[in-house]
Order: structure tokens, then C-alpha cells, then sequence
């Protein structure tokens, strides 16, 4: 008789265990963590839109004079502003860092630019923004092929 209770207790441990674990994976990566195909595309084409906005931006200020940066200087750094606050789903957070890395380098470029520092710091943060560049195209990418199935 003692040992049947000890089963029955031990069998009833394991299940609250497994539910327990189940609830815990399914608050994690349901609510908290989705990543629907519909959300990716919707965060993918916003943040391909800033991308656009903000290259078009970047392009024209290569063309202005030190002393004439500040406008589109501000203009650059409020496209930065909107990115960092549009919420992305879970497993796009690292694309969008990404591209918010590659906006920050090219604004401290410019910034750089302004302030007259040499040019192997300009070319050194240009290079870098190159880099961080191709991460948020890979990631945004990747992100879009392994959607829904995408973990953070």
C-alpha cells in the first residue's frame, strides 16, 4: 500500500512538473515572443521605409559643407528617433539594432565631419557603418525567411 502512494505522489509531482514547464514555454514564447509572419513583414517593410528615408538622407548630406550640416544633421538623427521607438516583434529586435547601430556610426561620421577631426576617424566610422550595414540586411533577412519559427 505504501508503495502505491509513493507512486501516485511521484506521479503527481511529474505531472504538475510537466504542466508547469508547458504553461512556462507557452507564456514565453506565445504572448512575449511572437513572431508572426504578418508582424515580421509589417516591422520589415517600417523598417526597410526608415532605411529608404534615411539612406536618401545620408546621400544628400555627403553633399553639403561643413558649415551647412546641422539641418540635415537633425533630420538624420529624428529618423534615428522614430526607428528606436517603433516596437518590432522578439525576433526582430536584433535586425533592429542593428540598423540603429549603422544609423548611430553614420550620424557620429557626420558629427565627426562637422567637428573637423581627421579623416581616418570619418573613414574608420564610415567602414564600421558599412559593417552594421550588412548585419541588418543579413538579419532582416534571415528573420524573414525563418518566420514564424524564429526565436529570439
Amino acid at each position: 500500500m505504501q508503495n502505491s502512494n509513493r507512486f501516485l505522489f511521484l506521479a503527481g509531482i511529474i505531472t504538475a512538473l510537466i504542466l508547469v514547464a508547458s504553461a512556462s514555454i507557452y507564456v514565453w514564447v506565445y504572448p512575449f515572443n511572437t513572431c508572426e509572419v504578418d508582424d515580421v513583414k509589417a516591422s520589415s517593410a517600417f523598417l526597410t521605409s526608415q532605411l529608404r528615408a534615411y539612406d536618401d538622407l545620408y546621400q544628400f548630406t555627403t553633399t553639403v559643407y561643413r558649415d551647412g550640416i546641422d539641418p540635415p544633421l537633425y533630420k538624420l538623427q529624428q529618423i534615428y528617433m522614430n526607428t528606436q521607438a517603433m516596437t518590432v516583434p522578439a525576433c526582430m529586435r536584433r535586425a533592429k539594432q542593428d540598423l540603429l547601430d549603422y544609423m548611430r556610426t553614420v550620424i557620429r561620421a557626420f558629427e565627426a565631419f562637422a567637428a573637423g577631426q581627421e579623416n581616418s576617424t570619418i573613414r574608420d566610422l564610415v567602414n564600421l557603418s558599412n559593417e552594421q550595414y550588412d548585419r541588418f540586411r543579413a538579419e532582416l533577412q534571415a528573420v524573414n525567411e525563418c518566420a514564424p519559427w524564429c526565436m529570439p
